[in-house]
């Protein structure tokens, strides 16, 4: 395998962040991380709201369930009423199927639910998908979804939202123009002020591009890293589907931590697991 030195590393990274978009969500979730003023400017355009105020915007926020489901969240946000904002960029049709929407969102109710609290208390939220292509195939610019009764036609009104932008429409709107700025690789030809000046400072910035090749070179260290347990896992589950039961010699094997080792073989066999599992291990 050939291993490239400094210079090469650092102007491979160079060219890989000129070339890049913000329909990349690598390049997305940096130019929108803690930035409160780009990430209303995104909302106020999507949702059609002037009166939204962003109050917290944090990137690469990952949610799960007790059985090893999980998200990893482009955009996770605030507002100043209490409402709750996912926001991703999907370049990959299958990635934004109706079922992920809905994951997302099950996943996002679990995090915001606590003890004890009641259910009217619950927060208002947004799933919001930008996609490459039109993928509702309907033409139009934003699709807003909305659970109703068939019966009657009227709301539910459960306080869920998914919103599917259409990353492929051009028109002379805001959304269209929002669009265009998304899939531009030069900020000289945005037409958004706010979006374009911090696209310039991590595509021309020293400590832009610094900050940017550093979350570049996270990214591959956790990719890896997801990969081996990926690995691993695989190896955990053939072990507990050819007999091995005991939970601390296929971690032992693995080098998995226990838990990961549960994640690994549920939830298909947790009723498998908690049959043959000794007490020691639940």
């Amino acid at each position: 395998m050939q291993v490239l030195n400094l210079d090469e590393k650092n102007t491979e990274r160079m060219d890989a962040i000129n070339k890049f978009t913000l329909m990349d969500d690598t390049f997305m979730t940096q130019v929108f991380s803690s930035d409160l003023e780009c990430t209303e400017e995104l909302l106020k355009i999507i949702l059609k709201r002037d009166d939204l105020t962003v109050t917290k915007s944090v990137t690469q926020l990952t949610i799960g369930n007790l059985f090893g489901r999980s998200v990893r969240l482009d955009i996770y946000a605030n507002d100043s009423e209490g409402k709750q904002y996912d926001i991703e960029v999907q370049q990959d049709d299958s990635g934004a199927v109706p079922e992920r929407a809905r994951l997302n969102s099950s996943l996002f109710d679990t995090r915001l639910t606590t003890s004890g609290s009641k259910y009217t208390e619950m927060p208002e939220t947004y799933i919001i998908f930008i996609t490459s292509n039109d993928v509702l195939v309907g033409g139009l610019p934003i699709y807003t979804i909305e659970r109703t009764v068939q019966e009657t036609g009227k709301l539910f009104n459960d306080k869920a939202h998914i919103v599917y932008v259409n990353g492929s429409y051009r028109g002379d709107d805001e959304v269209g123009w929002l669009m265009h700025d998304f899939n531009c690789v030069n900020y000289h030809e945005m037409h958004n002020a706010k979006i374009a000046a911090r696209v310039r400072y991590f595509k021309e910035e020293p400590k832009g591009v610094a900050d940017m090749c550093k979350t570049m070179q996270v990214i591959v260290d956790r990719e890896r890293d997801e990969a081996e347990v990926s690995r691993s896992k695989k190896i955990a589950w053939n072990m507990w589907k050819n007999g091995e039961h005991d939970l601390d010699k296929i971690a032992e094997t693995t080098l998995l931590s226990v838990e990961q080792v549960r994640e690994a073989i549920t939830p298909v066999s947790y009723t498998h697991l908690r049959a043959h599992e000794t007490g020691r291990n639940l």
